[in-house]
């Protein structure tokens, strides 16, 4: 009984590291893939942050093929904007930017985040009812929020952006599923 016991044990570990091997081993090779576009080569260590992002959350370590990784992709990416969203909010709520100008363009920011979130919202639904074309546009469009947000700080306004890592970061984690479900899509 006791060796049946340590049999079912080896065999449940065993099983649990080779799933473990295969989502890392999809991650990797998904990113590495998805790194060498046009559309992302201008974005510093993406390969590097797609990598670490999707390994980070633990449904990666779940997923069994590219659909399972778009889901974790978006899963992060609207985590990554609801956390930019936060903080914006207490940025603004604390009075914590430089000018009433920098206020002003901040809640220009929230309203292009709402909207993001509207998208990568719809988007997901598209991706669990199978339409991967209106998904990728919905995604795709959801990269205005922290694209528009950052161009409304640089330029003759000389305005300092308070969220601009958090802006980059947030490109990168959505043009993580978007880039994913493109690949998927040639």
């Amino acid at each position: 009984m006791k060796m049946l016991m340590y049999i079912v044990v080896f065999v449940l570990l065993f099983t649990g590291c080779i799933a473990n091997k295969k989502a890392d081993s999809l991650i990797q090779e998904s990113c590495k893939k998805i790194s060498k576009s046009v559309l992302v080569d201008t974005i510093p260590h993406f390969e590097k942050d797609c990598i670490e992002s999707l390994k980070a959350n633990p449904e990666s370590q779940k997923a069994r093929n590219i659909d399972d990784l778009i889901m974790v992709g978006m899963n992060n990416a609207m985590s990554q904007l609801s956390n930019v969203k936060t903080t914006v909010e207490k940025i603004i709520k604390e009075k914590k930017y430089k000018s009433s100008l920098s206020k002003k363009l901040l809640g220009e920011c929230l309203k292009l985040y709402s909207k993001s979130a509207h998208m990568l919202t719809s988007g997901l639904n598209y991706l669990k009812k199978g339409n991967l074309e209106k998904a990728q546009y919905e995604i795709n469009d959801a990269d205005e929020a922290p694209v528009f947000c950052e161009l409304k700080f640089n330029g003759d306004n000389q305005q300092i952006s308070p969220v601009k890592k958090e802006n980059d970061l947030l490109l990168t984690m959505i043009n993580i599923p978007y880039m994913i479900l493109m690949e998927q899509n040639l």
